[in-house]
Order: C-alpha cells, then sequence, then structure tokens
C-alpha cells in the first residue's frame, strides 16, 4: 500500500507547508500531496480552501489577493502561504508530488503548465502527478503527456469516463470504495488510490482511525491518502 500524504504531514504540521512535506518524506511518504489555487496576480500556491478564514482569520479569497498580499498572512502556528514553486522543487529533488488542481479553467491550467515547463526538467515530470477534478483538465494534461494523471472524480458514476479520458489513477473517498466498484475499475487497468475519512465515516478527510487498510488492500486499493503519515505507513509496512 501506497502512503500519500494529504497536504503533507497535515496531523502533525502545518498543512502545505515545506515543514509538512519534509516530514512526510521522512516518514516514508510515496509522495506528498498538496493544494493549487492562484492568487489575483496569478501567482500559483498552495493553498485548499478557497478562502483564508480556516487558516488565517480573513474573509478574502485567495483569488482575490495579490500574491504579495498572501504572502504577509501568517497563522496562528507561524506558518505562511508556500508558492506552486516550493513544492516544485520536490519533484526536481526526485520526489513524487500530486497536485490537487482546486482551479480548473484554461487559463489556470495553462499557467500551471507554464511553471511546470519552466521549473521540472521534462526527464522527471513523470513524478509530478496532475490530479483533475474535470475530464477538461484530464484531456489538457494528457495533451500535454508528460505527467500521471488521478483522477479526482466528482462521484463515483464518473469513474469509468475519468479513465477513458486518461486518468490512469483514480482517487475515490473511503466510504465509496466498494470492494465491487475497486473490482471494476482495476478490471480497466486503473490503480485505485483512496482517501481515507471523508463523508459518511464520521472522520475529517484523511484521517484514518478507523480505516481498514488491510480490507482496503486486499479489495486491489494500492494508494492511501492520509493525514499522519507515519501512523500509516506503520500499518501498511505490517501488511508485507
Amino acid at each position: 500500500m501506497r502512503i500519500i500524504a494529504h497536504r503533507g504531514f497535515s496531523a502533525g504540521f502545518a498543512e502545505n507547508t515545506t515543514q509538512s512535506w519534509d516530514a512526510a518524506l521522512a516518514a516514508g511518504a510515496f509522495a506528498i500531496e498538496t493544494d493549487i489555487r492562484f492568487s489575483s496576480d496569478g501567482v500559483g500556491v498552495c493553498a485548499h480552501d478557497a478562502d483564508l478564514a480556516r487558516l488565517f482569520q480573513r474573509p478574502e479569497q485567495v483569488s482575490a489577493l495579490p500574491y504579495a498580499e498572501l504572502a504577509k498572512l501568517e497563522n496562528a502556528d507561524g506558518a505562511r502561504i508556500a508558492l506552486l514553486s516550493d513544492v516544485l522543487s520536490y519533484v526536481r529533488d526526485g520526489n513524487r508530488v500530486l497536485l490537487d488542481l482546486k482551479e480548473e479553467t484554461p487559463q489556470a491550467l495553462d499557467r500551471l503548465w507554464q511553471t511546470i515547463s519552466a521549473e521540472v526538467p521534462a526527464t522527471l515530470r513523470p513524478l509530478l502527478i496532475a490530479g483533475c477534478h474535470s475530464l477538461e483538465a484530464v484531456r489538457f494534461f494528457c495533451a500535454q503527456g508528460e505527467t500521471s494523471i488521478l483522477g479526482f472524480i466528482p462521484s463515483p458514476e464518473q469513474a469509468e469516463a475519468f479513465w477513458h479520458a486518461g486518468a490512469r489513477s483514480i482517487r475515490l473517498w473511503e466510504n465509496d470504495a466498494s470492494p465491487a466498484l475497486v473490482k471494476r475499475l482495476r478490471s480497466l487497468g486503473a490503480e485505485v488510490w483512496v482517501t481515507s475519512g471523508g463523508h459518511g465515516t464520521g472522520l475529517a478527510g484523511g484521517d484514518h482511525t478507523g480505516t481498514d487498510i488491510a480490507q482496503l488492500a486486499q479489495s486491489g486499493v494500492s494508494g492511501l491518502l492520509v493525514n499522519d503519515v507515519a501512523m500509516a505507513t506503520r500499518r501498511a509496512e505490517a501488511l508485507a
């Protein structure tokens, strides 16, 4: 079972920061994951929420402020917003990085690809995983032909459409990852990843205190997105 660090080692460190990514890799993560948005002046930043309320107690949208303003923000833990270029440096160092694309307009996709092209050598781009929420984004990255593609499918019913569009890996929520669905996707040739917790589990996305990792692995799931990388890694290693 591959362990993917959901917003980094976010159970113990500020999410989407270099500290959380470093800790995740030190704990044995297969890949680090982060969320990508753009400032009002087109700078790529690592931010899960559309607004700044939860982390910075500010009402504005991330997309409403220029990067110079975003860069001044500091949360209660002293964490600041990281740049897209910060996380791409991990790819240059030979690490796998999953980008959860929170903005998938044509303009956002073009900006993202321009940054990737400028900062990641072509030989290392297969280490980069484009996490796409729309078929349009899947097709965009298929056309580039240089990165891996994960389908963050909006609903289980759309899984096969994402596969046929070019997403060779499919992400399911834990509550949606029935053995029957996993088997069907595996029969197509898809790799299946699961985000632990989330709707129907009583846990926040990425939490996995009740996740049956052994059962997921037995059903054919090969990747698990989690917040506590160290705990998940220990549990996954116990399966070997």
